[in-house]
């Protein structure tokens, strides 16, 4: 398998909003907005409708309000980061000339976040974990059993982008905080998801940080390109 160079690309979009838009609708209208671009491009509806690891995340509208409601005719921005610099390309060309229902993009600039020694990282949006028994996980697994199914989840989205066989043997992380101690609320289509906001410590080794450097733009467990464990970083 070829080995690939991993480099995240960072997509800043401002946007004027034509309705006013609580969080949970924000969450859901961010990951709309940016699928009824894609849709526009025969490859990339195609990538949309795959059931395949897409390698972007989304995260919320910001400034926050202190009421949680996003208003009318004010401007606000969110972020997209991607392991693709095509994908970046194209989105770059067409959020700031695009429309839906809750919101018009203005301006988007893109940039590359440098490879750096993390000190930690951090979940702006929550992380989902699908289980098998199709509960929350704390109702179903330990949390060493937890943690073990989010480091599957990043050794087969390291295989896939990178190309490489990770040694399973080396840590991710030195240690992860859960800093919810009730369920976070995820909006996902009709439904609302348990989430977790966590808090991970990675191990200073070259393989821990460049797969903590991937989660930037892949996140933590599933739901990624829903907006689902948009990740905060701090450098050592």
């Amino acid at each position: 398998m070829k080995e690939n160079e991993i480099i995240v690309y960072e997509i800043t979009t401002k946007v004027f909003l034509l309705e006013d838009l609580t969080v949970k609708r924000a969450s859901t209208s961010i990951p709309y907005f940016v699928d009824s671009i894609l849709v526009q491009d025969t490859i990339y509806k195609d990538f949309h409708g795959e059931n395949k690891l897409k390698g972007y995340t989304t995260d919320l509208l910001y400034p926050m309000k202190k009421n949680g409601i996003y208003k009318k005719h004010e401007v606000y921005a969110f972020r997209i980061r991607t392991l693709d610099q095509k994908l970046a390309q194209y989105l770059l060309k067409n959020l700031s000339n695009h429309s839906i229902r809750e919101m018009k993009g203005l301006v988007a600039e893109v940039h590359t976040i440098k490879k750096g020694l993390f000190e930690k990282l951090y979940t702006i949006t929550p992380v989902i974990v699908k289980t098998q028994e199709h509960r929350y996980w704390k109702e179903c697994l330990s949390l060493e059993e937890y943690e073990e199914q989010l480091k599957k989840n990043l050794w087969k989205k390291y295989r896939y982008f990178t190309g490489k066989e990770p040694d399973e043997s080396l840590s991710i992380w030195d240690s992860l905080v859960l800093k919810n101690q009730g369920v976070i609320p995820f909006p996902y289509k009709n439904i609302t998801l348990p989430g977790d906001k966590l808090e991970i410590f990675i191990s200073n080794h070259e393989q821990a940080q460049e797969i903590a450097y991937m989660m930037l733009a892949t996140g933590l467990g599933d739901l990624n390109s829903r907006g689902a464990s948009f990740m905060g970083y701090r450098y050592r």
